[in-house]
């Protein structure tokens, strides 16, 4: 069942937009989407240096991106479905990009760790009740249930893995 926009902050509702309304629930079509990008990434390593105009991110960067997102939202699911309701603090993604020395890798290791992330997050959802996916929290502020965090970084991947296609010929 979709996140309804009480579920989240307004900002991440583009993000649950973009994840298709069809007959798997959240943690299959996370499932699916892994093979996906995964494959596409794969296809894409020659590819890893390469920014669209200057001051953008390389197409790593965006990798690395779309892993330390995936991670931190990960991490609000497990606190919030174990019923922590500590408000927890933002995330400045500029700033960890640039400090992650994404650049300095390879796009074989980026794949492998976007395939590592999504494989811990799938560990985390698929033991997930519907009580747990209900449960809510706080982040930089905001509430936010479990069920609208894997929305997120589905959403969120969708989003970026749009932009390597559109911009960067991924």
């Amino acid at each position: 069942m979709r996140p309804t926009s009480d579920e989240h902050a307004p900002y991440y509702g583009k993000y649950v937009a973009l994840v298709p309304d069809d007959d798997l629930d959240i943690v299959h079509h996370l499932a699916d989407q892994h093979h996906e990008t995964v494959g596409s990434l794969r296809k894409a390593k020659q590819k890893g240096d390469f920014a669209y105009e200057p001051g953008k991110w390389t197409v790593k960067e965006v990798v690395g991106h779309i892993c330390d997102t995936e991670r931190v939202m990960a991490y609000r699911a497990l606190r919030f479905a174990r019923g922590d309701t500590t408000d927890l603090p933002g995330f400045e993604q500029d700033d960890y990009v640039a400090t992650a020395n994404f650049n300095g890798r390879s796009m074989d290791d980026l794949v492998e760790e976007v395939w590592s992330v999504r494989a811990a997050t799938l560990s985390l959802a698929k033991q997930l009740g519907e009580e747990a996916l209900n449960r809510r929290g706080k982040a930089n502020g905001n509430p936010a249930t479990v069920r609208a965090l894997l929305y997120i970084i589905a959403g969120h991947e969708l989003h970026h893995m749009a932009i390597l296609k559109e911009r960067y010929g991924v």
